[in-house]
C-alpha cells in the first residue's frame, strides 16, 4: 500500500461482502504481489466460502479478521444517526457476545490458519502467514468499542430533523456549501 495500485477498497459505505472476492481478484490478476486481505468480521461472514476458490485456484491470500462479534461500523452509524443500534451486534439471547471461531472456519477449508491473542504475536503470525505461500487466516479478536463509541466521520447520511445536535449543523452547513457551488 506504499505505492500506486496497490490498496484496493470499495471506499464510500465501504459495500460488505467486497473484501474477499476482491482480494483473490486481486491475486489472480497478480500473482507475483503479495495480497493481504484485512476486514472485520461481519463482511467475511458474506462471503467467507469464498476460501474455497483461493484453495482450487491457487490464489494464496492472507485474510486478517477482525473479530469484534458483530456489525460495529454499521451500529457506529446508526448511533450517530438515531442515538441507538439494532439488529448489529453479534449475541447469544443473554446478551454475551457471539462468534464463531474463524481460525477454525479456515482450518476447515484447508488454509492454515491462527487466532492472534495479544498484540506481540500479530506481527510474527502475519510474517508466517505471508511467508507460507499458500491461502491462510488470521483472526484478531478485538473489542467491541476498540474504535469507540461512534465510528468517526459521517457516512455521508442525510442527517433527519429531528437531529439537532451537531450533526443537523453540520449538515446543513454542508449542504449550504453545495448550493453555492
Amino acid at each position: 500500500m506504499y505505492s500506486p495500485r496497490t490498496h484496493l477498497t470499495s471506499g464510500g459505505f465501504s459495500s460488505m461482502g467486497w473484501a474477499v472476492p476482491a482480494a483473490i481478484g486481486a491475486k489472480l490478476a497478480r500473482p507475483d504481489r503479495t495480497v493481504v486481505c484485512v476486514l472485520g468480521d461481519g463482511d467475511f461472514l458474506m462471503t467467507a466460502q469464498e476460501i474455497a476458490l483461493s484453495v482450487t485456484a491457487g490464489a494464496p491470500v492472507v485474510f486478517v479478521v477482525q473479530n469484534n462479534a458483530g456489525y460495529m461500523s454499521i451500529r457506529g452509524g446508526q448511533r450517530k444517526q438515531t442515538s441507538r443500534h439494532i439488529g448489529v451486534e453479534f449475541s447469544h439471547p443473554d446478551g454475551s457476545p457471539y462468534s464463531p471461531d474463524f481460525a477454525a472456519m479456515g482450518r476447515s477449508f484447508g488454509i492454515e490458519s491462527w487466532k492472534v491473542t495479544d498484540a506481540d504475536s500479530l506481527e510474527p503470525t502475519l510474517r508466517k502467514a505471508v511467508q507460507s505461500g499458500a491461502p491462510a487466516l488470521v483472526e484478531v479478536p478485538t473489542d467491541r468499542d476498540a474504535a469507540g463509541p461512534w465510528v468517526p466521520g459521517w457516512w455521508d447520511f442525510p442527517v433527519p430533523a429531528y437531529i439537532t445536535d451537531e450533526r443537523q449543523n453540520e449538515y446543513q452547513r454542508a449542504r449550504a456549501t453545495e448550493q453555492h457551488l
